[in-house]
């Protein structure tokens, strides 16, 4: 039975999607050229199969005489934020997205400015009838 999508992602394989997502699609050597430092080609590639074994990423033959496969997500940005945010919520916090907030004010992780934006965001969502 295959396995299902990892629903959250290694700090090596966030690099990597990062750099897809940023770029809509790449080759292998190109995000290698992206990720800061020296990376080994293979070790890159490596990541990369990974993540299409799990469902992340996607490729695509190129017709030239390299026949160089060129990567893509599989789902956009914020779809994958919102699917690795509600793991970390029933993971972490028992569920209970309110949990997460008040340990984010709790450690004072969220600024002033953060907090005044989420107020912002809740009072137009109230507008839309959405809250």
């Amino acid at each position: 039975m295959p396995r299902k999508p990892s629903k959250t992602f290694t700090d090596k394989e966030l690099e990597i999607m990062n750099i897809v997502w940023n770029l809509g699609e790449a080759t292998a050597r190109q995000i290698q050229e992206a990720l800061p430092g020296e990376r080994h080609y293979n070790s890159v590639l490596t990541i990369i199969r990974v993540l299409e074994r799990k469902g992340h990423l996607t490729h695509r033959t190129t017709a030239d005489a390299g026949k160089a496969h060129v990567y893509r997500a599989k789902a956009a940005q914020e779809k994958a934020q919102r699917k690795v945010l509600s793991h970390l919520i029933k993971q972490v916090f028992g569920g209970s997205p309110a949990s997460l907030v008040l340990h984010l004010v709790e450690t004072g992780e969220l600024t002033e400015n953060d907090l005044q934006e989420a107020r912002q965001l809740i009072a137009n969502k109230k507008k839309e009838g959405k809250a």
